[in-house]
Protein backbone atom coordinates (compact mmCIF):
# COMPACT_ATOMS: atom_id res chain seq x y z
CA UNK A 1 0.00 0.00 0.00
CA UNK A 2 1.54 3.71 -1.07
CA UNK A 3 0.42 6.43 0.47
CA UNK A 4 1.78 9.88 0.35
CA UNK A 5 1.24 12.50 3.04
CA UNK A 6 -1.53 12.22 5.41
CA UNK A 7 -3.57 9.21 3.68
CA UNK A 8 -4.25 7.07 6.62
CA UNK A 9 -7.38 8.34 8.26
CA UNK A 10 -9.24 7.44 4.73
CA UNK A 11 -8.16 3.65 5.76
CA UNK A 12 -10.89 2.62 7.73
CA UNK A 13 -12.83 2.35 4.43
CA UNK A 14 -10.55 -1.32 3.68
CA UNK A 15 -11.42 -2.65 7.30
CA UNK A 16 -15.36 -1.94 6.69
CA UNK A 17 -15.20 -3.84 3.41
CA UNK A 18 -12.78 -6.88 4.32
CA UNK A 19 -14.37 -6.98 7.72
CA UNK A 20 -18.34 -7.05 6.23
CA UNK A 21 -17.39 -10.79 4.56
CA UNK A 22 -16.35 -12.22 7.50
CA UNK A 23 -19.67 -12.79 9.33
CA UNK A 24 -21.02 -15.78 11.53
CA UNK A 25 -24.63 -15.86 11.82
CA UNK A 26 -27.75 -17.82 10.14
CA UNK A 27 -31.05 -16.30 9.52
CA UNK A 28 -33.32 -18.63 10.19
CA UNK A 29 -33.99 -22.50 9.48
CA UNK A 30 -35.97 -21.95 6.13
CA UNK A 31 -32.49 -19.27 5.26
CA UNK A 32 -31.80 -22.05 3.02
CA UNK A 33 -34.18 -24.56 0.43
CA UNK A 34 -33.76 -27.46 -1.28
CA UNK A 35 -33.68 -26.96 -5.44
CA UNK A 36 -35.67 -30.28 -6.89
CA UNK A 37 -33.47 -30.61 -9.73
CA UNK A 38 -30.30 -29.78 -8.61
CA UNK A 39 -28.33 -28.26 -5.36
CA UNK A 40 -29.62 -25.61 -3.00
CA UNK A 41 -31.06 -22.64 -3.44
CA UNK A 42 -29.66 -19.32 -0.58
CA UNK A 43 -31.70 -17.11 0.45
CA UNK A 44 -32.18 -14.20 2.92
CA UNK A 45 -35.70 -15.68 4.54
CA UNK A 46 -36.16 -14.46 8.17
CA UNK A 47 -39.35 -15.06 9.60
CA UNK A 48 -41.38 -12.40 12.42
CA UNK A 49 -40.36 -13.40 15.53
CA UNK A 50 -37.56 -13.66 18.13
CA UNK A 51 -34.23 -11.18 17.46
CA UNK A 52 -31.39 -13.30 15.75
CA UNK A 53 -28.12 -13.21 17.08
CA UNK A 54 -24.73 -12.20 14.80
CA UNK A 55 -21.47 -12.29 15.74
CA UNK A 56 -18.66 -9.86 13.28
CA UNK A 57 -15.13 -10.65 13.61
CA UNK A 58 -12.04 -9.06 11.57
CA UNK A 59 -8.40 -8.91 11.59
CA UNK A 60 -6.89 -6.56 8.98
CA UNK A 61 -3.19 -5.93 8.65
CA UNK A 62 -1.85 -2.92 6.46
CA UNK A 63 1.83 -1.91 4.94
CA UNK A 64 1.43 1.78 4.48
CA UNK A 65 4.82 3.36 2.61
CA UNK A 66 4.40 6.95 4.17
CA UNK A 67 7.01 9.31 3.34
CA UNK A 68 9.51 6.38 2.58
CA UNK A 69 8.82 4.58 5.88
CA UNK A 70 7.09 1.44 6.13
CA UNK A 71 4.53 1.06 8.41
CA UNK A 72 2.38 -1.39 9.97
CA UNK A 73 -1.36 -0.92 11.01
CA UNK A 74 -3.10 -3.71 12.53
CA UNK A 75 -7.08 -3.38 13.49
CA UNK A 76 -9.17 -6.07 15.07
CA UNK A 77 -12.73 -5.37 15.38
CA UNK A 78 -15.34 -7.68 17.21
CA UNK A 79 -18.91 -6.44 17.16
CA UNK A 80 -21.74 -8.81 18.26
CA UNK A 81 -25.58 -7.35 16.46
CA UNK A 82 -29.28 -8.71 17.12
CA UNK A 83 -31.76 -8.17 13.97
CA UNK A 84 -35.20 -8.16 14.63
CA UNK A 85 -37.48 -9.23 11.59
CA UNK A 86 -39.95 -7.26 10.62
CA UNK A 87 -42.43 -8.39 7.89
CA UNK A 88 -41.83 -7.30 4.35
CA UNK A 89 -41.27 -3.78 2.17
CA UNK A 90 -41.31 -3.30 -1.26
CA UNK A 91 -40.35 -6.79 -1.72
CA UNK A 92 -37.25 -6.54 0.26
CA UNK A 93 -37.06 -7.94 3.86
CA UNK A 94 -37.50 -5.52 6.70
CA UNK A 95 -35.30 -5.98 9.95
CA UNK A 96 -34.12 -3.58 12.81
CA UNK A 97 -30.85 -3.50 13.63
CA UNK A 98 -29.38 -3.18 17.08
CA UNK A 99 -25.91 -2.76 18.50
CA UNK A 100 -24.99 -4.96 21.32
CA UNK A 101 -21.08 -5.18 21.59
CA UNK A 102 -18.57 -3.09 19.56
CA UNK A 103 -14.90 -3.26 20.38
CA UNK A 104 -12.04 -1.90 17.42
CA UNK A 105 -8.68 -1.87 18.16
CA UNK A 106 -6.07 -0.55 16.19
CA UNK A 107 -2.21 -0.92 16.59
CA UNK A 108 0.44 1.16 14.85
CA UNK A 109 3.99 1.39 15.56
CA UNK A 110 3.56 -0.56 19.14
CA UNK A 111 0.62 1.53 20.18
CA UNK A 112 -2.94 0.64 20.62
CA UNK A 113 -5.49 2.84 20.16
CA UNK A 114 -8.72 1.28 21.66
CA UNK A 115 -12.46 2.38 20.44
CA UNK A 116 -14.79 4.63 22.45
CA UNK A 117 -17.95 3.39 21.43
CA UNK A 118 -19.95 2.55 24.66
CA UNK A 119 -22.67 5.46 23.41
CA UNK A 120 -23.81 3.54 20.96
CA UNK A 121 -24.29 0.13 22.40
CA UNK A 122 -28.27 -0.63 22.45
CA UNK A 123 -29.00 1.51 19.71
CA UNK A 124 -29.92 0.19 16.48
CA UNK A 125 -31.58 1.50 13.53
CA UNK A 126 -33.77 0.24 10.36
CA UNK A 127 -32.85 -1.03 7.19
CA UNK A 128 -34.05 -3.49 4.33
CA UNK A 129 -32.25 -6.35 2.59
CA UNK A 130 -33.28 -8.61 -0.66
CA UNK A 131 -33.63 -11.98 -0.88
CA UNK A 132 -29.65 -12.33 -2.34
CA UNK A 133 -28.53 -9.54 0.07
CA UNK A 134 -28.73 -6.13 -1.32
CA UNK A 135 -29.19 -3.63 1.64
CA UNK A 136 -31.50 -0.80 1.02
CA UNK A 137 -33.22 1.87 3.42
CA UNK A 138 -30.27 2.87 5.55
CA UNK A 139 -29.92 6.02 7.76
CA UNK A 140 -27.07 8.72 7.22
CA UNK A 141 -24.03 7.71 8.35
CA UNK A 142 -24.03 10.28 11.45
CA UNK A 143 -26.69 8.65 13.13
CA UNK A 144 -23.89 5.97 14.93
CA UNK A 145 -20.31 7.18 14.63
CA UNK A 146 -18.10 6.28 17.33
CA UNK A 147 -14.02 7.76 17.77
CA UNK A 148 -10.74 5.51 17.53
CA UNK A 149 -7.95 7.83 18.39
CA UNK A 150 -7.46 11.04 16.83
CA UNK A 151 -8.49 10.06 13.26
CA UNK A 152 -11.62 11.28 13.20
CA UNK A 153 -15.40 9.98 13.98
CA UNK A 154 -16.46 6.71 12.09
CA UNK A 155 -19.67 5.06 11.30
CA UNK A 156 -21.49 1.91 11.88
CA UNK A 157 -23.89 2.75 9.16
CA UNK A 158 -21.41 2.61 6.49
CA UNK A 159 -20.49 -1.22 7.43
CA UNK A 160 -23.91 -2.46 7.16
CA UNK A 161 -24.14 -1.16 3.85
CA UNK A 162 -22.33 -4.29 2.44
CA UNK A 163 -22.97 -5.99 6.02
CA UNK A 164 -25.17 -9.15 4.17
CA UNK A 165 -22.54 -11.13 1.57
CA UNK A 166 -24.37 -11.70 -1.78
CA UNK A 167 -25.53 -14.81 -2.37
CA UNK A 168 -25.76 -16.58 -6.14
CA UNK A 169 -28.96 -16.48 -8.66
CA UNK A 170 -29.22 -20.16 -8.60
CA UNK A 171 -28.86 -22.86 -7.06
CA UNK A 172 -25.64 -24.08 -5.84
CA UNK A 173 -24.46 -27.35 -4.90
CA UNK A 174 -21.01 -28.14 -2.30
CA UNK A 175 -17.68 -26.89 -3.98
CA UNK A 176 -20.03 -24.62 -6.63
CA UNK A 177 -18.39 -20.91 -6.33
CA UNK A 178 -19.64 -17.28 -7.50
CA UNK A 179 -18.04 -14.37 -8.02
CA UNK A 180 -19.65 -11.01 -6.41
CA UNK A 181 -18.07 -7.22 -6.74
CA UNK A 182 -18.66 -4.37 -3.66
CA UNK A 183 -17.63 -0.37 -4.65
CA UNK A 184 -17.82 1.84 -2.22
CA UNK A 185 -17.16 5.97 -2.79
CA UNK A 186 -16.00 7.51 0.15
CA UNK A 187 -16.57 11.06 -0.35
CA UNK A 188 -16.45 13.85 1.90
CA UNK A 189 -14.09 16.39 4.29
CA UNK A 190 -11.55 17.32 1.18
CA UNK A 191 -11.19 13.33 0.10
CA UNK A 192 -12.29 10.98 -2.58
CA UNK A 193 -11.63 7.49 -2.14
CA UNK A 194 -12.67 4.08 -4.28
CA UNK A 195 -12.57 1.08 -2.75
CA UNK A 196 -13.15 -2.22 -5.11
CA UNK A 197 -13.45 -5.44 -3.75
CA UNK A 198 -13.87 -8.52 -5.56
CA UNK A 199 -15.11 -12.00 -4.04
CA UNK A 200 -14.47 -15.28 -4.93
CA UNK A 201 -17.42 -17.43 -2.78
CA UNK A 202 -17.41 -20.87 -2.22
CA UNK A 203 -20.42 -23.29 -0.85
CA UNK A 204 -17.96 -25.22 1.43
CA UNK A 205 -20.23 -27.56 3.07
CA UNK A 206 -23.50 -27.18 5.58
CA UNK A 207 -22.71 -27.06 9.80
CA UNK A 208 -25.29 -27.27 12.34
CA UNK A 209 -25.04 -24.42 14.88
CA UNK A 210 -27.31 -23.88 18.09
CA UNK A 211 -29.57 -26.07 16.20
CA UNK A 212 -29.38 -24.11 13.00
CA UNK A 213 -28.34 -26.04 9.37
CA UNK A 214 -26.13 -23.67 8.23
CA UNK A 215 -24.48 -22.99 4.96
CA UNK A 216 -20.19 -22.53 5.59
CA UNK A 217 -19.03 -19.97 2.92
CA UNK A 218 -15.25 -19.25 1.96
CA UNK A 219 -14.31 -16.38 0.38
CA UNK A 220 -11.07 -15.11 -1.27
CA UNK A 221 -10.63 -11.24 -1.78
CA UNK A 222 -9.12 -9.16 -3.59
CA UNK A 223 -9.22 -5.36 -4.38
CA UNK A 224 -8.24 -1.80 -4.86
CA UNK A 225 -8.08 1.32 -3.63
CA UNK A 226 -7.87 4.73 -5.22
CA UNK A 227 -8.86 8.40 -4.18
CA UNK A 228 -6.99 11.70 -3.34
CA UNK A 229 -7.91 14.66 -1.49
CA UNK A 230 -6.61 17.92 0.38
CA UNK A 231 -5.60 17.49 4.79
CA UNK A 232 -3.94 20.78 6.40
CA UNK A 233 -3.16 22.38 3.45
CA UNK A 234 -1.42 19.32 1.45
CA UNK A 235 -2.25 17.05 -1.02
CA UNK A 236 -2.32 13.68 -0.82
CA UNK A 237 -2.85 10.43 -2.96
CA UNK A 238 -2.99 6.68 -2.21
CA UNK A 239 -3.09 3.95 -4.64
CA UNK A 240 -3.38 0.19 -3.05
CA UNK A 241 -4.09 -3.56 -3.26
CA UNK A 242 -5.80 -5.65 -1.16
CA UNK A 243 -5.94 -9.67 -0.71
CA UNK A 244 -7.40 -11.78 2.20
CA UNK A 245 -10.07 -14.34 3.03
CA UNK A 246 -13.76 -14.58 4.73
CA UNK A 247 -15.71 -17.13 6.16
CA UNK A 248 -19.38 -16.55 6.78
CA UNK A 249 -22.49 -18.95 7.46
Amino acid sequence: MHVSRSGRTLLQAVVVLVAALTLFGCAAKNGTRADATKGTVLEYRMSEGDPISYEFLSDNAQTMDFNGQSIEIDTSEMMLFSVTPKGMKDGDQAIGITIDTLYVAVTAAGNTTESDAEHIVGKGFDMTVSKSGAEGGLPEPDLLEYMVGPEGPKSVITGFGVIFPDLPDGPVEIGDTWPTTVEVVEDGEGANVTVIIESVNTLEGFETINDLECAKISAVLTGTIEGGGTQGGVEWTMSSVLDGGGLWY
